[in-house]
Order: C-alpha cells, then structure tokens, then sequence
C-alpha cells in the first residue's frame, strides 16, 4: 500500500515538474530566442535543482505538516514518531526524506526493508526515528 501511494506521489510531483519546466522554458525561449543552444540544455541544471527542491519540500513539508503526504492520505496512512506515537516535526521530516533518499539509492534495499521488518520500518523510518501508520 505504500507503494501505491508514492506512486501517486510521484504522478503529482511529475506533473508539477512538468509545469514548472514549461514555463522557466517559455521564459527562456522568449528572453533568448537568438541563442543557438537548445533551452532544455540550459535549463537542465536549474530544473534539477528546481526539482529537488519540490521534491524536498513536498515530501518533508507534508510529513511535518500535514503527517502523510497526498498520496499517504488518499491511502489513510501517516507517518508519527516511533517512540511517542506523536506527529513528527521539520527536523524528523527532513531527516526521513535524507533516508528515503538514501533507501533509494541502495538499489531499493531500504524501501524493500519495510517488508522484512516487523514494525515495518523502511531505512528512512528507523534513521528518522519514525513509523507509518495506517488508519
């Protein structure tokens, strides 16, 4: 189940990429239409950054915020501290979206984790301190 909700997550992030990369493109097409150089060239390094940074906020701003993301709430779950059970601040949030990105990068390892663990806990839970909830 989590698994279809970053799945959602994604979609909504891909579309809002999509629109952002459109406009700063309108923009440098329109600003410069004489240089030879295809724009998304130019534009790559900055709609990378830009996208990080949506990305960064989406997930650990929503977290902190609001306790799941979209996707989480379409799917009635919501991420709270392990020990406490409370909901988790900017600090955890940002922390977990570091091990998220981390589970990532360890060919799927630490997302894959959450199946093996018995409190289901992916790497980004245990780093954070955190657990995903359901209901």
């Amino acid at each position: 189940i989590r698994v279809v909700a970053y799945v959602i997550d994604l979609f909504i992030l891909s579309i809002a990429g999509f629109v952002v990369g459109l406009i700063l493109a309108l923009i440098l097409v329109v600003t410069n239409a004489s240089d030879p150089q295809p724009a998304a060239e130019r534009l790559r390094p900055v709609t990378n950054l830009i996208g990080l940074a949506i990305s960064i906020g989406y997930f650990a701003g929503l977290w902190a915020y609001m306790g799941s993301t979209l996707g989480q709430r379409i799917l009635k779950l919501r991420v709270v501290d392990a020990n406490t059970g409370a909901p988790i601040g900017a600090g955890k949030a940002l922390l977990r979206y570091v091990g998220f990105f981390i589970s990532f990068l360890a060919c799927f390892i630490g997302v894959i984790w959450v199946a093996l663990d018995g409190r289901k806990q992916g790497w980004a839970d245990k780093i954070a301190g955190t657990v995903v909830l359901q209901g």
